[in-house]
This record gives C-alpha cells, structure tokens and sequence, in this order.
C-alpha cells in the first residue's frame, strides 16, 4: 500500500470522515456533560458529608471518627465496669424496712414506741427499737445475721423484721 492511495482514500470519503468524527466529537460532549453533572453531584455529597469537619480529607474524617468510636468504647467499658461494681457494693446497703408502732406502756396513751428493721439483700442488718414511757425513753439496737439475731427478739422486732423481709407470717400477737 502506498501513501498516494491512502490521500485518495482520504479524500473520497471526507464527508463521511467529517460526520464520523463530528458523532464522535457528540458522543464524547455528551459523555463530558454526564461526567461533569455526576462529578458535581458527588462534590455536593462530599461538601455535605465533610460539613462541620475540620478533616480535610475523608480519610482524616473516617481516622477522626474512628477515634471517636475507640474513646466512646472505653467509656462504655468503663460504665459497665462501674455499672457492676455498684450492683455489688447495693447488696450491702439497707434495701428492705419493715417499721411496727406499739403501745410499751399501759399508763402511755398512743402508739409511741416502735422498732424498725433496716436489712441488706443478705438479711444482714439491724433492728432499732425505743420504747416510750411516762417518765422514761430507752433506745437499743440488735444485729441481724441472715435473717435472724443472736439476741432474743419482741414480738414487735420479730414483726418488723419479717415485714422488712416480706414474710409477715410471724406476726406481733399472733395477728
């Protein structure tokens, strides 16, 4: 093949040349404006997602997040740690009251004395009586152990106690 032929060829079929070349060029304008509009509606996402970020990157944005989430998981961890420690010291402080008001005296009027029962979740615990008189007032306390005392309990502490335990069946006078 020679080069002559070649310019012959050419110039024979400009026209068709010509109107290929402007499709092409269409074609490719075309493809330009659909690129142009997604790269714009992809900067628009990206302003929106890096909006009240001072990353300039996203990958500065994702580290800073990821730092985030890191430090909001220690914490968390923290909480729960915490969270545990609290639900085991709360065994050990007074949970469960049971009050009884009495009449100690016959020459008193109203019901002035009374016992209260403080307990733990183990029972564990005291009972604080005073006894109101005409002419006299005394206060004592009796440690309880599981549920019961080495001390001899009144009725009235027995009822208190089981009340603050919720088993009122020992009941003062055998009510």
């Amino acid at each position: 093949m020679d080069i002559n032929y070649i310019y012959e060829m050419v110039y024979e079929n400009i026209g068709v040349i010509a109107i290929a070349l402007a499709a092409l060029f269409l074609v490719y304008t075309v493809i330009f404006i659909l690129l142009l509009v997604r790269t714009n509606k992809l900067q628009r996402k990206l302003t929106r997602l890096m909006k009240g970020s001072s990353a300039v990157s996203i990958e500065e944005m994702i580290s800073s997040y990821q730092e985030k989430v890191e430090t909001a998981k220690q914490n968390s961890e923290m909480c729960v740690d915490n969270l545990k420690l609290l639900n085991s010291q709360i065994r050990n402080c007074v949970q469960k009251v049971g009050v009884v008001r009495f009449k100690a005296f016959e020459d008193v009027g109203s019901d002035l004395s009374y016992s209260v029962a403080l307990l733990d979740d183990h029972n564990d615990g005291v009972v604080i009586t005073s006894l109101f008189g005409r002419n006299i007032s005394t206060s004592y306390a009796k440690p309880i152990e599981k549920g019961e005392s080495k001390y001899a309990l009144s009725d009235e502490e027995m009822y208190a106690m089981n009340k603050a335990m919720g088993l009122e069946k020992k009941s003062r006078n055998g009510k």
